[in-house]
């Protein structure tokens, strides 16, 4: 029992998707389930710590296809992320993002140093695009 407990804290179904269209310097996200503390951690920071690492700057991507919320520890880790890499962002590319995640960037918008751009779900291939110019 406690090994399965153990399983589904670290399984990968926490995860949400890394598009195929991610390089080493766009990292490209799919929000098709809820944000989880585990994805956030084990997934999306250990890729942002690449880029930074190698380029020293974010091109980041998320389509938000079915958004369905953020579990309370991921949203915090969430704020306290974009105070400690925010400074180090240079494109980010919102696309079908929910009213919701709007409020929070537009509270958030002051910590990104670099530009964001708001784009429909018909406009994934320019937003594509434009977060790897």
């Amino acid at each position: 029992m406690e090994q399965d407990k153990a399983h589904k804290a670290t399984s990968p179904d926490k995860y949400n998707i890394v598009m195929p269209e991610t390089t080493d310097r766009v990292l490209c996200l799919r929000i098709e389930k809820t944000i989880s503390p585990e994805g956030y951690t084990e997934n999306f920071l250990p890729r942002l710590q690449a880029m930074i690492d190698k380029h020293g700057g974010i091109r980041l991507l998320v389509h938000f296809k079915e958004h369905k919320g953020w579990e309370a520890e991921a949203a915090l880790m969430d704020m306290a992320g974009t105070l400690e890499f925010g400074p180090k962002v240079i494109r980010f590319a919102m696309v079908n993002p929910p009213k919701k995640d709007m409020l929070r960037h537009n509270v958030n918008k002051s910590m990104v140093a670099g530009e964001t751009r708001i784009f429909a779900t018909e406009e994934l291939a320019d937003a594509l695009q434009w977060v790897g110019a």
